[in-house]
């Protein structure tokens, strides 16, 4: 078995594994962002088929790091609430997104990138656990189409109360398991992850050192210049996304 896909060459294989460490970093000490500015990069160097599956397996690593680091901080309660909302989210999402061309998944993620970068942030009526479940449904059909639904969930977690090592560990929860179910759907739906193995180890073991790093220096960065690098980025990596997209419409 080949270490690596054929669609990956040697430089965008490097990048790739840098990208993981610096997403998982990001999110450690940030709390969000990583798994965001992750996809984008990916959906520029890989297939777009596999960017959504990969990333899931990936990101696993990642938040599992994060929830046994945080552990003792982890709302429980919320997190099982999200699961149950999380399990009928995939379902519906799985039955829909083999039907897309790869071209639309591809400029709809940039159009959720921008999204979650410039536009105006959700609110959600944070009380009662029937709403956690909603807003577990929700991601989840979202996360099969655009994979990193990080912004979205904070959305809800931040207006819990959570102090930043409790908002940590119960995102990790609630998007670790979101990744597994996701992975679930997929390798019923038949996404060969077995050709992806060489890359997904060398991206999940630089996640899982970014994350114990970066866990580390948690809420210690100067955010408001983190922010505005962020945001550059995010949206220089969606509207090549777009141009992608609207590149594979031209020659049709």
């Amino acid at each position: 078995m080949e270490l690596l896909p054929p669609e990956i060459d040697a430089l965008a294989t490097s990048l790739l594994v840098a990208i993981s460490f610096a997403g998982a970093f990001i999110t450690a000490a940030m709390g969000i962002g990583g798994g965001v500015i992750m996809i984008a990069f990916m959906a520029t160097l890989m297939p777009a088929a596999a960017v959504i599956p990969v990333h899931g397996v990936v990101q696993i690593g990642a938040n599992a790091t994060r929830a046994v680091l945080q552990r003792s901080h982890i709302d429980w309660k919320t997190s099982l609430y999200f699961v149950m909302g999380s399990v009928v989210g995939v379902s519906i999402g799985g039955s829909i997104v083999v039907t897309l061309p790869i071209d639309i998944l591809r400029a709809g993620l940039g159009l959720f990138i921008l999204y979650t970068v410039w536009g105006p942030k959700l609110k959600f009526v944070a009380n009662g656990y029937l709403n956690v479940s909603l807003i577990g449904l929700i991601a989840s059909i979202l996360t099969m189409f655009f994979g990193a639904t990080g912004v979205f969930i904070a959305g809800l977690l931040q207006q819990r109360g959570y102090v930043p090592r409790e908002f940590v560990g119960t995102h990790s929860i609630c998007m670790g398991s979101q990744h597994i179910l996701k992975i679930i759907v997929f390798s019923l739906l038949g996404f060969a992850f077995a050709e992806w193995l060489g890359l997904i180890v060398m991206m999940l073991t630089a996640g899982m050192l970014g994350t114990v790093l970066g866990s580390q220096v948690l809420n210690r960065l100067p955010k408001a210049m983190f922010d505005k690098v962020l945001k550059g980025i995010l949206t220089l990596l969606a509207l090549n996304l777009l141009a992608m997209g609207g590149e594979l419409y031209s020659l049709t």
